[in-house]
């Protein structure tokens, strides 16, 4: 007993030793700032929120007051563009669709201050300073076609169109979550915005034709040229970049309507200016367009969605990159749902019976090899599993004699 209480004591005093260089360790330590971001910063209200806001107020306050209320007593957008009327002026009706643009706009503006959008890549990457461009510009337009300033008019029309474009590429090649609340709030205002004054921008363009008294000819080379432009834009929207803009498209339709309706009707001075068949001719063009636009559309679909009703359908490794995340979880579960019914016994047909064992193996070969370089995984491993079961039963042909006969 004497022997080990002097040793507990010496182990209390070294643990007591310990605890206090441990104390004195953490005290002279050199503080670190803490790697994790405070929650809080990130939906915190910036500039870019504010200032959306009080360009969208100012925006439809001065383009409804100075545009179609006529406070500065100028004649409004109706009256002008029957003035400037061109053979490619749609209905009237066609601009109803602006009660879309702010509507969609004004959710758009008022749900970004919320926590859930503020912080959105969809507003801070990607409307980003580009809509105080657009809404400036907007206002810009108002005032010089207001005062009949034309080109000064068609200046600020394509500089709002290269500012949505400039929010459509960011939006673009920002970070998406692919959801519809993401598509509907933040990204359909600006690509129907976009959609019209592409539309508006081609017949600003003729617009100032006319303001330049320019003859019957020049105005119709114009107008064809602007009918042929827009059909390009929709082809680019549909098939030129790899994720769709089905919106742009669809006012794109709704604009082409609108002028074969508006040729229907024959103001006095489109007759004044142009002959009857130059008329019937621009009117059926525009109807022609107006349909092949919508067909476009299905075709473009039919693509997307044609790897998902056949899975053997073969896609390219940089096509498979490009889809959504939304069409890849589709693409994984169908493959998922082929790979269980291939595993069953009864489904995994055996190989006819009839061909020879060489000619069997050389075509699953061929098939594997495609699957594998096509990433069309759950074919590779049928074709694996075919080919493992005839090599079992026959060795007439290896896997080694066959590399150095086919991949010779």
């Amino acid at each position: 007993m004497s022997t080990i209480e002097p040793l507990m004591h010496d182990a209390e005093d070294q643990a007591a030793d310990i605890e206090v260089i441990e104390e004195q360790a953490v005290e002279t330590a050199p503080s670190t700032p803490s790697t994790t971001v405070d929650e809080t910063t990130k939906t915190r209200l910036n500039f870019k929120n504010g200032f959306n806001l009080i360009a969208y107020i100012l925006n439809i306050t001065l383009v409804y007051g100075v545009g179609n209320a006529g406070w500065l007593g100028t004649p409004d957008n109706g009256e002008l563009s029957r003035k400037y009327q061109t053979i490619v002026t749609p209905a009237s009706t066609a601009f109803s669709i602006w009660a879309v643009i702010f509507l969609a706009q004004g959710a758009w503006a008022v749900l970004q201050l919320l926590p859930r959008f503020r912080a959105h890549p969809m507003v801070q990457d990607g409307a980003s300073y580009w809509y105080l461009s657009v809404a400036a510009m907007q206002i810009g337009w108002t005032f010089a076609f207001a005062y009949e300033v034309i080109l000064l008019s068609l200046a600020f029309i394509l500089l709002i169109l290269l500012s949505l474009y400039g929010i459509l590429y960011s939006q673009y090649n920002a970070k998406s979550d692919g959801s519809l609340s993401e598509f509907w709030i933040l990204r359909f205002p600006f690509a129907v915005h976009a959609g019209w004054i592409t539309a508006a921008s081609a017949l600003n363009v003729n617009v100032q034709v006319v303001a330049m008294e320019q003859p019957a000819y020049v105005q119709l080379a114009v107008a064809i040229v602007s009918l042929a432009a827009l059909h390009a834009v929709s082809v680019w929207v549909l098939f030129v970049i790899s994720r769709p803009n089905w919106t742009i498209a669809c006012v794109l339709t709704w604009a082409f309507g609108w002028i074969y309706h508006e040729l229907n009707i024959n103001s006095d001075r489109i007759v004044d200016t142009f002959s009857a068949d130059t008329i019937v001719g621009v009117k059926y063009a525009a109807l022609a367009v107006a349909i092949i636009i919508p067909s476009q559309i299905v075709v473009r679909l039919a693509l997307l969605i044609r790897p998902y009703y056949n899975p053997y359908i073969q896609t390219t490794r940089d096509n498979f990159e490009v889809l959504s995340s939304m069409h890849r979880s589709i693409l994984d579960a169908t493959n998922t749902l082929v790979r269980a019914i291939e595993e069953h016994p009864f489904v995994t047909p055996p190989p006819p019976a009839e061909k020879d064992f060489g000619e069997q193996i050389v075509a699953l070969y061929k098939r594997l090899k495609t699957a594998r370089d096509t990433g069309m995984e759950a074919s590779a491993l049928r074709y694996e599993r075919l080919i493992a079961d005839l090599e079992a039963r026959d060795e007439v042909l290896t896997r080694a004699q066959f590399l150095n006969t086919y991949f010779a």
